[in-house]
C-alpha cells in the first residue's frame, strides 16, 4: 500500500532530536487512526465485505524505519488497502468453476369458471454449471445448463404447466433441452454475457411458477463497479418458454403482440444503508417505450416496530408501428408495511391511469407492482387495495418457516374506451376488452396463503416445501374469471462441486 504521510524535508539534526520514542508513538497513532478511518460497507459494497473485515484486522500501512524523514507534526494519513475486485481475485477457469442440481416437484390444481379443471404432476431437474473466469485483466467463461422433466400425472387442458407440443397438445411423458447456455466475459466488476439466459429486473424477471423456468436469449451487462450502485443494460431477441423445449419469439402478455427485441438499460442506487433508488427504461419494438422507478426506504428496527415504505411506477407509450395500438397508460402502487419481532403487516395500494391494460412481456414478472398477487389488478381505470400479514419464524426459534396471507380487492375497472375502438369480433384485442358481451369492468377479490420451510440442516439442507392456495371470485364482466388453484412445491437443491 502506498502511504501518504507527509514527508518534509528535514535535517538531520532534527530526526537526532526527534528521536525514536516519537517514531513508536507516531506508528501506533498513524495505525489507530487507520483502523478508525474505515469507512463503513454497505449497499453493493457489502459483496466485499470480508476482504474490508481482513483490512480492518491487519496492520494498515507500512512500518516506519530509521531511514524514514517523518515531520511528527504533520497530519498523518493512511488509507485502507483498495479489496480486490472479483476478477482480480479469480483462481482460473477450472478452479472457480461450480456444478449444481436443482430438483422440484410440482403439483399443481387449477379450477376456472366456465373452463375445465386442470391439474399436473410434475417432476422437474436442472444440472447447472457455471464455469469460473480466466485470470488476467478480462476474464472468460461459460455457463450451461440442462433442464428435464417427467409427466407424473397431468396432460390435456394443462398448458404450459406441463409440456406444450408445437402443434399443441401436452402429452408427451418426459423432455430434455438445454435450458441455458451462455458465454461471459468479466473486468473487474462488471459481467458482460450472451446466451440464453435469464437476467432480475423489472422488465425480464423469469415467470418462475412452474416445474421449469423461462429463459431468454440476449445479450446482458451488470456492473458492480460504482460503489453502492448496480447498473445493467440488455437486449433479447427470443424465449424458451415454460412449458417448452424450443426458441419463440418474445410477446406481450395481455395484448399477446409478438415483437422482434426487447432492450433495457437501468440500475438501482443504495443511497442509505436502508434505503434504495430504481431507475429503468426498455423497449419492445414497435410496441412499447417502458419507464420504471421505484423507491424503498425503512426506518426503525423489529425488535420495536420497523417502518417500511415502497413506492413503484411504470409508465408506459406506444411506439414505432404501435403493434397493440394506442398505449398512454401509468400504473403504480404504494405500500407501507410494519414489523414487530416474527409479525409483519402490510398495505399496499395500487392504481390503473389510462384507457389500457398494463401490459408487460410474457413469460416473465415485469410487473413490479404490490397488488400482483394471483391475478393483476391492471385493467384500465383500476384500483386496488391489499391488507398482508406475513410471519418469519427464525424471530420464533423456528427458522426456516414463513408464512404469508392476504386478502385482495379491485374496483373502478373501466375499458369503455379501448372496446368501443375495438367493438368489431374482428380486433385482434376484442377479446382483451370486451367479456361477456360487455366492455371490462366490475369489482373483484381475492384471498391467498402460503406457508413454506426451508430445511436447516442434514443430508437435504436448503430443501424447501411450499404449499400455495389462491382463490379469486369476480363479477361477470371483470376480465380474471373466478379460479381456485392449490400448488405444492418441493424444491431440492444439490451441490455437485
Amino acid at each position: 500500500m502506498k502511504s501518504t504521510l507527509s514527508r518534509p524535508e528535514t535535517s538531520r539534526n532534527t530526526w537526532l532530536m526527534l528521536g525514536l520514542p516519537a517514531l513508536t508513538a507516531l506508528a501506533a497513532t498513524a495505525s489507530a487512526y487507520a483502523d478508525d478511518a474505515m469507512p463503513a460497507v454497505t449497499g453493493v459494497a457489502a459483496r466485499t465485505a470480508a476482504a474490508i473485515t481482513l483490512a480492518q484486522t491487519s496492520p494498515v500501512g507500512p512500518t516506519p524505519t530509521e531511514n524514514v524523514i517523518v515531520n511528527a507534526e504533520a497530519d498523518q494519513i493512511q488509507l485502507p488497502p483498495t479489496p480486490l475486485s472479483s476478477q482480480a481475485k479469480s483462481n482460473g477457469f477450472i478452479a472457480d468453476s461450480h456444478l449444481d442440481l436443482q430438483f422440484r416437484n410440482y403439483s399443481d390444481y387449477l379450477e376456472v369458471k366456465g373452463g375445465p379443471r386442470r391439474h399436473s404432476w410434475v417432476q422437474g431437474a436442472q444440472a447447472n454449471y457455471q464455469s469460473g473466469y480466466t485470470q488476467g485483466l478480462i476474464g472468460f467463461g461459460v455457463d450451461a445448463s440442462l433442464f428435464g422433466a417427467l409427466k407424473l400425472d397431468g396432460g390435456q387442458g394443462a398448458g404450459n404447466m406441463v409440456h406444450v407440443a408445437p402443434g399443441g397438445g401436452s402429452n408427451q411423458l418426459a423432455w430434455a433441452y438445454p435450458g441455458m447456455y451462455d458465454i461471459k466475459g468479466r473486468i473487474s466488476e462488471t459481467v458482460v454475457k450472451y446466451g440464453l439466459q435469464t437476467v432480475s429486473n423489472p422488465f425480464l424477471e423469469p415467470h418462475d411458477n412452474r416445474a421449469l423456468p423461462p429463459t431468454f436469449l440476449g445479450v446482458s451487462l451488470v456492473s458492480k463497479d460504482v460503489k453502492d450502485m448496480s447498473l445493467e443494460a440488455g437486449s433479447f431477441t427470443k424465449t424458451d418458454a415454460r412449458g417448452q423445449t424450443r426458441l419463440t419469439s418474445l410477446s406481450t402478455s395481455y395484448g399477446g403482440v409478438k415483437f422482434d427485441r426487447l432492450s433495457y438499460v437501468g440500475g438501482n442506487w443504495n443511497y442509505s444503508p436502508n434505503g434504495t433508488l430504481s431507475l429503468y427504461a426498455d423497449q419492445a419494438d414497435n410496441v412499447w417505450r417502458q419507464y420504471f422507478a421505484s423507491v424503498t426506504h425503512s426506518i426503525g428496527d423489529p425488535s420495536t416496530v420497523k417502518w417500511t415504505g415502497l413506492a413503484n411506477i411504470y409508465s408506459t407509450h406506444d411506439t414505432g408501428n404501435a403493434l397493440e395500438g394506442h398505449i398512454n397508460s401509468n400504473a403504480y402502487s404504494l405500500a407501507l408495511s410494519a414489523q414487530h419481532g416474527a409479525h409483519s403487516l402490510l398495505l399496499g395500494y395500487q392504481q390503473v391511469l389510462g384507457n389500457q391494460f398494463f401490459d408487460y412481456v410474457n413469460e416473465t414478472n415485469g410487473i413490479y407492482l404490490t397488488n400482483s398477487m394471483d391475478v393483476d389488478y391492471n385493467a384500465p381505470h383500476e384500483k386496488s387495495l391489499q391488507l398482508r400479514y406475513s410471519v418469519d419464524g427464525k424471530y420464533l426459534g423456528l427458522p426456516g418457516f414463513k408464512a404469508m396471507l392476504w386478502g385482495l380487492t379491485g374496483w373502478g375497472a373501466d375499458a369503455s374506451a379501448e372496446a368501443a375502438a375495438n367493438a368489431s369480433v374482428s380486433s385482434p384485442f376484442h377479446d382483451l376488452y370486451w367479456k361477456n358481451g360487455e366492455p371490462v369492468h366490475g369489482r373483484h377479490h381475492e384471498i391467498g396463503f402460503i406457508p413454506s420451510y426451508t430445511l436447516q440442516s442434514g443430508r437435504f439442507k436448503d430443501t424447501k416445501i411450499t404449499f400455495i392456495a389462491m382463490w379469486h371470485v369476480s363479477q361477470a364482466h371483470y376480465s380474471d374469471s373466478n379460479n381456485m388453484e392449490y400448488r405444492l412445491v418441493v424444491n431440492v437443491p444439490v451441490k455437485v462441486f
